[in-house]
């Protein structure tokens, strides 16, 4: 006969195997959690099985103390699964969600029949995909709200490795800055999120807010050398771009891209100037440094709406406007990056602030800490469409201008 010891360690062996098995699916910071919960009853310890996420919920504290509790007791007593999961405000949707994908403890999750509706046929099935896709719901649920989700939802592109973890950052700021109308980055948007935009749409969008945020920085140093002075010239008023705003409600009132001149303006190396007839834009005036005498202006561009040829009118008031300034050097000021950094911190603390008050563990986007989109290393590409060659005339050079304004007929 054989020893008692030898006959059961099988049975024994197997109950510890299967426990480390159960175990093991959790993420390392969660496992004495719920290895310690576990241990109270082999029906609570089922439940690494059978509802992953309830297990997860009642070890990380989701819910209340007494909701815990009765949960808990709940699944003690033998009752459904899904009442113990009313009992404790936690979906039951969540049963398909694998111990995997449980990062980080769930916020409190909608549980009516709309929310479900969206969610159960679009949980992803590998573990790696439904970490990302429960991350990213959660994170826009938290911080934005109940649309967001369902947006993050319904757009299957929004996941990785279609959309990068940087991308989305930029995405959810985007986003929450739309929502919260008396936040900075409100102020600067070309298109604001809304839940029945695409993600093309929403993409494009979030390019252009990106390149009025480098304004922020690139204007940073308010009191930088204008060159010349604003003025009247043949009916027109002639007056130069300064702020944010100036630059965002020129571009969308000339339909042109002067709200993605942050590159130009943070080397200090143009001037644009606003020609306007009874308040309206007309054209606009790109002035820039010559490259043999960085010292001199020349006049680079003049553009009407769309960037078409100004008008041969607003060529002589340019001309005119150009005889009243004084001949004087130059002031080429880079904007200091203790500038932009300082602006860009002020711009983005309602944000941080909106992070933090919702205890998520988010991460910002690389540009947003280091600022270096602000001053790249590289020298800038022009953005508008240039002249040809013989339209970069010296401001001194009059007589070409005028000859330059009768090509524009």
């Amino acid at each position: 006969m054989r020893p008692l010891n030898v006959i059961l360690s099988p049975q024994i062996e197997s109950k510890a195997a299967r426990r480390r098995r159960r175990l093991a699916v959790f993420r390392p910071p969660f496992r004495r959690y719920v290895a310690g919960l576990t241990s109270t009853s082999p029906a609570i310890e089922d439940l690494a099985d059978s509802f992953p996420a309830l297990l997860f919920a009642l070890a990380t504290g989701y819910g209340t103390v007494k909701e815990r509790e009765a949960a808990f007791r709940a699944v003690v007593d033998g009752k459904p699964l899904k009442e113990a999961a009313a009992i404790l405000g936690l979906p039951f949707w969540t049963r398909r969600i694998p111990a995997g994908a449980l990062a980080h403890a769930l916020p409190l999750l909608p549980c009516d029949d709309e929310f479900a509706a969206e969610v159960v046929n679009r949980i992803p099935q590998t573990v790696a995909e439904c970490h990302a896709w429960l991350d990213r719901v959660s994170t826009g649920l938290q911080l934005i709200g109940r649309d967001m989700a369902v947006w993050i939802i319904r757009e299957p592109r929004l996941m990785p490795p279609l959309i990068g973890e940087e991308t989305f950052q930029w995405v959810l700021a985007w986003a929450w800055a739309s929502v919260v109308t008396s936040s900075p980055g409100h102020s600067v948007l070309r298109g604001a999120w809304t839940p029945a935009i695409g993600i093309k749409r929403a993409l494009d969008e979030v390019a252009i807010w990106r390149k009025r945020i480098d304004l922020v920085g690139a204007l940073a140093d308010d009191g930088r050398d204008p060159w010349y002075e604003n003025g009247k010239s043949g009916g027109y008023d002639i007056m130069q771009l300064t702020t944010v705003a100036d630059f965002i409600n020129e571009s969308e009132a000339m339909e042109n891209c002067l709200d993605q001149y942050a590159a130009h303006l943070a080397y200090g190396r143009v001037r644009i100037f606003s020609v306007r007839r009874d308040g309206k834009p007309v054209a606009d005036i790109e002035l820039s440094v010559r490259s043999d005498r960085p010292t001199e202006a020349v006049l680079s561009q003049v553009r009407g709406p769309r960037n078409r040829r100004a008008s041969p009118a607003v060529w002589q008031a340019v001309t005119g406007w150009l005889e009243q300034q004084k001949p004087r050097v130059l002031g080429l000021t880079v904007t200091p990056r203790p500038f932009a950094r300082a602006r860009l911190d002020e711009f983005w603390a309602p944000y941080i602030r909106a992070i933090d008050a919702a205890s998520l563990t988010l991460r910002l986007p690389t540009a947003v800490v280091t600022g270096d989109r602000i001053l790249p290393n590289s020298r800038p590409v022009r953005i508008m469409p240039p002249l040809p060659v013989e339209d970069a005339l010296p401001v001194n050079d009059l007589p070409r201008i005028v000859q330059a304004a009768g090509r524009g007929r």
